[in-house]
């Protein structure tokens, strides 16, 4: 038998803690890119790169997986860390291709997940509680507001112009329906549910081929970039049987294995949770559930390899921490600077697991900050002359 070996089909700070990860857990890594200058590319641990396309297809990724199969004379462990990426491999499974281990849904499961319509309705019938959904917004007339608006897929955010837009108001409603006339089934409303960034959990979980939860490492999101609806850049680990459970439910109703990323919002008035989405790859944290003592990487080798995943408690109250992305996301909301720095003295109290820096692997950390530093700095002038972008 041959020695366990993931291929990671790396995009970002996903990738980059993808690669880590498997680091430590004493894994061989392949990197498959699309861009070169990809975060990925500069870590001590992407040893071994190949190059994609832009857009990859299945017929750019199988020669490269075929001869990784021949070169390794068996097979390893395929892992996505993009929507993209996590379609490429749904479509690999359906059409049967078993050169490597594909711990993923299926291409159905996948196709519901990366249309935000679908999704909706499967967890309603799966009896997730969402927040109230508008499906169809050229007919449909919310009564209460404000609302989110989401594209259907990744592939709309170029539509819209955003991943997602607020209307505050039947006006503003009425406003967006104009000006998108023609487009409307692209997108869904959502009630906002109550509450600020702090209101925010997220659980990155692999699931079995039993579709049995593996592993499930959960946090609490403290900030976003950019603020309210954006991706992590402040959270803290802490325990939550109440989301474990309803990560159980999802995997069950959706008939899952494979890694994802699971995300609810508690409503600051009545402390219920609403499920907000899932995301079929891993999750843009991956590297805080390694350093937290959950290795979402190494739980889907063992899945692959048919060996018992087991891992100790998680370590709570451990904080995940994007310094530089976190304080651009402060600057952009006009947030008091003097408030900023003492949330981040009081921060200081706790361990500490950074986005990107580690003493290991320092190069992708000095990488990203050069390139923050000089947005952050052209960001701090436009403001100092009044400039609005």
């Amino acid at each position: 038998m041959n020695q366990p070996y993931v291929i990671i089909l790396a995009n970002g700070l996903n990738g980059l803690g993808a690669v880590r990860s498997a680091a430590d857990a004493g894994l061989r890594t392949y990197t498959l890119l699309t861009n070169q200058a990809d975060l990925s590319a500069y870590s001590r641990y992407s040893q071994y790169r190949f190059i994609l396309p832009a857009n990859p297809g299945v017929e750019d990724i199988r020669p490269v997986l075929d001869q990784l199969y021949r070169n390794e004379d068996g097979p390893g462990v395929l892992l996505a860390c993009s929507d993209l990426a996590a379609e490429l491999l749904g479509k690999l499974k359906t059409e049967g291709y078993s050169n490597h281990h594909l711990i993923v849904p299926s291409s159905e499961t996948t196709e519901i997940l990366n249309d935000k319509k679908l999704e909706c309705r499967s967890m309603e019938e799966g009896g997730i509680t969402l927040p109230k959904t508008y499906y169809e917004l050229a007919s449909d007339t919310p009564d209460s507001f404000p609302l989110i608006i989401k594209p259907r897929t990744f592939r709309e955010y170029a539509v819209l112009g955003a991943k997602n837009v607020i209307v505050n108001s039947l006006a503003e409603f009425d406003d967006f329906r104009e000006r998108f006339r023609g487009k409307l089934d692209r997108f869904i409303a959502q009630e906002v549910i109550e509450g600020e960034d702090n209101n925010l959990w997220v659980c990155n979980v692999t699931f079995g081929l039993n579709k049995q939860l593996s592993a499930c490492f959960v946090f609490n999101r403290l900030g976003t970039m950019p603020s309210h609806y954006g991706v992590t850049s402040l959270a803290i680990s802490r325990e939550n049987q109440v989301l474990r459970d309803e990560c159980a439910k999802i995997g069950e109703a959706l008939n899952y294995s494979g890694p994802a990323m699971i995300e609810f919002k508690k409503d600051r008035n009545s402390g219920n949770y609403y499920y907000i989405e899932t995301n079929p790859r891993l999750g843009m944290c991956n590297w805080f559930d390694t350093r937290c003592g959950i290795n979402n990487i190494l739980a889907c080798t063992q899945v692959a390899y048919g060996n018992t995943v087991a891992f100790a408690p998680q370590k709570n109250n451990r904080v995940y921490w994007n310094f530089f992305g976190d304080l651009v996301a402060r600057i952009e909301d006009r947030e008091n600077v003097f408030a900023v720095l003492i949330r981040y003295i009081r921060l200081l109290r706790y361990r500490r697991v950074a986005a990107l820096f580690y003493w290991k692997d320092p190069h992708p950390a000095f990488r990203y900050s050069c390139m923050s530093i000089r947005d952050i700095w052209s960001r701090v002038m436009r403001r100092l002359r009044g400039e609005t972008s």
